[in-house]
């Protein structure tokens, strides 16, 4: 089974440029997470909105922590971080809602799953300049959730091309990149290359 690739965004470029970034490579990718920390959910709203009527499907695209902007754009899928709202009220309020979760160890993997989120996001998994003096998580960790949980298991946090064949050996379901796409002066060509590899690693095993 192929790697699923989610194109999460750094919160580092303005509206525009973001909007044209993101309608080159949507094509290429599986989700797209909208993380923009620094902007406002009225500015959130206007870029998915943007997004969805230039021909973005609804189904690729997440929210990050914005569940209120989500509602409003009848979108049905968000992401959740460590901080945010508590996922077992979340889902008796939206029992529709699709949710990912991050995690960083098997007990908040399996808290995640029986919460029923649809995804939990392992990280970071390498080194990586958006969590500069921080060590990246064990991979070794990330194979025992893996083998210890059903729901679907992505990677983040420093992925590139070389590194997705050690994430593939783990049997992850997908990974999410960020600065391996947005900090790259070409995203488009980043992301060409990154959906290459992961059917090139679909085939060989």
């Amino acid at each position: 089974m192929a790697i699923k690739l989610m194109a999460v965004t750094d919160d580092a470029h303005e509206a525009g440029d973001l909007l044209r970034i993101l309608l080159e490579i949507h094509p290429f990718v599986d989700h797209v997470q909208i993380r923009e920390k620094r902007k406002s959910a009225g500015e959130v709203y206007q870029l998915c909105k943007e997004l969805l009527a230039e021909g973005l499907p609804a189904n690729k695209l997440w929210l990050n922590d914005r569940v209120d902007t989500a509602s409003l754009l009848g979108l049905r899928q968000v992401h959740i971080p460590g901080h945010g709202l508590p996922l077992e009220e979340l889902k008796k309020l939206y029992p529709d809602l699709r949710i990912g979760a991050p995690v960083h160890s098997l007990e908040e993997a399996v808290q995640a799953e029986a919460a029923g989120v649809v995804y939990a996001l392992y990280g970071h998994c390498f080194p990586t300049a958006s969590k500069k003096g921080k060590s990246p998580q064990p991979l070794s960790n990330l194979g025992y959730i893996r083998q210890n949980i059903r729901t679907p298991l992505y990677g983040i946090g420093g992925i590139d091309v070389e590194r997705l064949v050690y994430l593939k050996a783990l049997d992850l379901d997908g990974v999410a990149v960020m600065s391996g796409i947005f900090s790259e002066k070409d995203p488009l060509d980043a992301v060409k290359n990154l959906r290459e590899e992961c059917l090139r690693l679909e085939e060989i095993q």
